[in-house]
């Protein structure tokens, strides 16, 4: 069977949700605005461009500072039982990250922006170009992602 972009962006959209179902209290979240496009092929890999689909979640929930920590760790630990590699791990206080790869090539990443807004990204690898990419019916926008504005007794907390 081959994977298309819409089969890849139903994949991305799975394991957001599985993520941010491990995250308790889950915090507010909107969708991110998608992204489709071509990855040229290496030199010497083949000829054919192989396309791909990316698809996130702005979290709308204020993350104190002394909670961003706790968060990355709640998503890495996630991701560690779920069998995945992490490929990439932040452990700034500010603005701290992780980032993983699943075992069929997913890319997931977890990060705070300059500002203290977390967000969090699904990449596909390479598929095969669909016709048709679905649109999301959230309220996501194109250009920055929002500064965090819901409060939450656990996460917003500076203890």
């Amino acid at each position: 069977m081959t994977v298309d972009q819409l089969d890849a962006a139903q994949r991305c959209e799975a394991l957001l949700q599985d993520t941010l179902d491990a995250i308790d209290p889950t915090p507010a979240w909107q969708e991110a605005p998608p992204v489709a496009g071509a990855r040229l092929p290496r030199p010497g890999r083949g000829s054919a461009a192989l396309w791909y689909v990316t698809r996130g979640r702005d979290i709308l929930t204020v993350v104190s500072l002394p909670r961003r920590a706790v968060l990355v760790d709640v998503v890495e630990q996630h991701w560690r039982r779920s069998g995945w590699t992490i490929t990439s791990l932040n452990a700034g206080r500010d603005r701290p990250g992780v980032a993983a790869t699943t075992r069929d090539g997913y890319r997931l990443a977890l990060c705070f922006g300059e500002l203290g807004e977390p967000g969090l990204t699904a990449s596909s690898p390479g598929v095969a170009r669909s016709e048709q990419i679905p649109v999301l019916s959230g309220e996501g926008g194109l250009g920055p992602a929002p500064l965090p504005y819901v409060c939450c007794p656990y996460w917003s907390a500076l203890a």
